[in-house]
C-alpha cells in the first residue's frame, strides 16, 4: 500500500491553515501591520491605568525587544508599536529585502531539495524576512522573560496585515496610538 499525502495533514497530525497571504513573498519592502498575542491571552505586559500603559517587568523586557528589531535587521523600520497587557501591535517598513551576503546555517539548509510539498513551503517560509523577524522578537523576549518567571510563552502564530495606501497606513497608525484609551473595547481585553 502506498502513502499519499494528505493535505489536510501534516506530520501526522491535522495541519492548520496558513496565516499568511498565500503566494506572496514576505520579504517584500513596504507596509506591515503585525499582532502578537501572548498564550490564552494572559495579561503578562502590565496593566492599563488611568488611559496610560503600567509595564510589567515582563512588558518592559518585550518594549526593549521591539526597540531592538532594527539593531538585528538593517532593513526594518518601526513606524509605530505598542505594548498592550496581552499583546503588541507593530507597524513597520521593510525597507529593501535582506541581504544574503553572510550565510548562516539556516539559510545553508535551505539549498536542500525536500521530497514533501509542505516541508519545501514552510522552509521558504521560514526564510522570508517578516517571519523570520517576528521569530526572533519572540524568541528573544521568551529567553529573556522566562528566567525572570514563572511561566510566559507567545501564542503560536502572529496576524499580518500588508498595507495597500497611504489611508490604510494612516488608520492602522491612529489605531495603535489610540490603543491603549480603546482597550475597554479592544478584541483581546481581559481583565
Amino acid at each position: 500500500m502506498a502513502l499519499v499525502d494528505n493535505p489536510t495533514k501534516f506530520a501526522d497530525k491535522f495541519k492548520l491553515k496558513s496565516s499568511r497571504l498565500l503566494n506572496w513573498d514576505y520579504s517584500t519592502p513596504g507596509f506591515y501591520f503585525i499582532t502578537i498575542c501572548t498564550y490564552n491571552h494572559n495579561n503578562f505586559f502590565g496593566k492599563i491605568i488611568n488611559n496610560k500603559m503600567e509595564l510589567s517587568k515582563m512588558g518592559i523586557i518585550t518594549n526593549q525587544c521591539l526597540i531592538n528589531i532594527p539593531k538585528h535587521f538593517s532593513n526594518v523600520i518601526l513606524n509605530e508599536y505598542i505594548v498592550m497587557p496581552n499583546h503588541v501591535h507593530i507597524l513597520l517598513n521593510l525597507s529593501k529585502p535582506l541581504s544574503n551576503s553572510v550565510e548562516t546555517h539556516h539559510d545553508a539548509s535551505l539549498s536542500i531539495k525536500y521530497n514533501n510539498y509542505y516541508y519545501h513551503r514552510i522552509a521558504i517560509r521560514s526564510s522570508q524576512t517578516i517571519p523570520l523577524v517576528i521569530k526572533q522578537f519572540k524568541s528573544a523576549t521568551t529567553r529573556q522573560i522566562n528566567p525572570k518567571t514563572i511561566f510566559f510563552s507567545w501564542q503560536p502564530r502572529f496576524h499580518d496585515h500588508i498595507i495597500q495606501n497611504e489611508k490604510e497606513y494612516l488608520i492602522i497608525k491612529q489605531y495603535i496610538k489610540n490603543n491603549i484609551k480603546n482597550w475597554n473595547k479592544d478584541k483581546y481585553y481581559k481583565k
